[in-house]
């Protein structure tokens, strides 16, 4: 058992007044997830399946979001073709006994739940933040299945190698891990992902930001991205003809828009789009996204 756990659970003893408020709270603001529940050999993955077609779109989210980040999205996008969001690790709805939660995990576990779904290739993957690790993972993975890729803003793979962390998030997502029995997150309203979504939104927003496996899987992903950063590395590189479009938001530095710039080299049928957006392009301009899957689509049934 790792350090970080065992001073996790016992500061759950120490402030046992606090953990029996804490998940008393969690109890008091739960929420019924939007979609369904697929069993998988290591997990229970919340997802939200919608639309038709003979190609499935798969949104992946970024660190600590949710399936429902997509909710400006998957709605337009389902009307046109057939769409699938989820909850990695423990966050969300999801539940997993994985000790890991690298790339290769994230793969290993979408590809589980389309065979249970049966929700057959082709598909167009669409990965925003982080989450564009394990799209690209999975496109490297599996070339003849995958007809399209969308990074949505995504991290690079250097983003994430030995001392290029950023020690001080990793920092604060230890912190909100070893204090997250005790409830002191809640305390001081450190929710893990979106404070706010569309209104319907609210309340799942208010249960899902301080669960337990909210604190656990952010800690675990960030812990883990060096791993990450490194399964790419030694992916195969993606099929030559693979339509890709990046989007990129407004790059907070030099090093994210260098990043971006190697992104859009992945294939010899990159396109790359700038926007004015910031980080979360899909919430603050979803239309773009929209029109960048419609185009795959389009090019793919053309």
């Amino acid at each position: 058992m790792e350090i970080t756990t065992v001073l996790r659970n016992i500061l759950g003893v120490i402030a046992f007044p606090l953990t029996t408020w804490n998940i008393t709270m969690n109890q008091l603001n739960k929420a019924a997830p939007p979609g369904e529940i697929v069993q998988t050999k290591y997990s229970e993955v919340h997802t939200i399946l919608s639309g038709v077609g003979e190609v499935t779109v798969i949104l992946e989210a970024g660190l600590g979001s949710v399936s429902i980040d997509w909710c400006y999205v998957q709605p337009e996008v389902s009307k046109f073709v057939r769409v699938l969001s989820y909850d990695r690790g423990n966050y969300g709805w999801s539940r997993t006994r994985r000790k890991t939660l690298t790339s290769i995990d994230s793969v290993e576990e979408i590809k589980e739940v389309l065979v249970k779904l049966n929700l057959q290739p082709p598909y167009i993957l669409v990965g925003h933040s982080f989450g564009g690790l394990s799209m690209r993972l999975f496109a490297s993975m599996y070339p003849d299945e995958v007809a399209g890729l969308v990074l949505v803003d995504s991290v690079h793979e250097n983003q994430y190698l030995v001392g290029n962390q950023n020690k001080k998030f990793k920092r604060l997502v230890t912190f909100g891990y070893v204090t997250s029995l005790m409830g002191l997150p809640r305390i001081v309203k450190q929710k893990v992902g979106r404070k706010i979504l569309a209104k319907e939104y609210d309340k799942h927003l208010k249960y899902i930001g301080f669960t337990l496996g909210a604190y656990k899987s952010i800690y675990r992903e960030y812990i883990d991205s060096t791993i990450s950063a490194n399964q790419l590395l030694d992916a195969k590189p993606l099929r030559g003809d693979l339509p890709v479009i990046v989007v990129s938001a407004e790059p907070p530095s030099e090093q994210w828009k260098e990043q971006q710039l190697l992104l859009s080299t992945l294939t010899n049928k990159t396109e790359h789009i700038q926007t004015k957006a910031g980080h979360s392009i899909h919430l603050e301009d979803p239309k773009i996204l929209i029109d960048c899957i419609k185009k795959l689509v389009v090019e793919r049934d053309g």
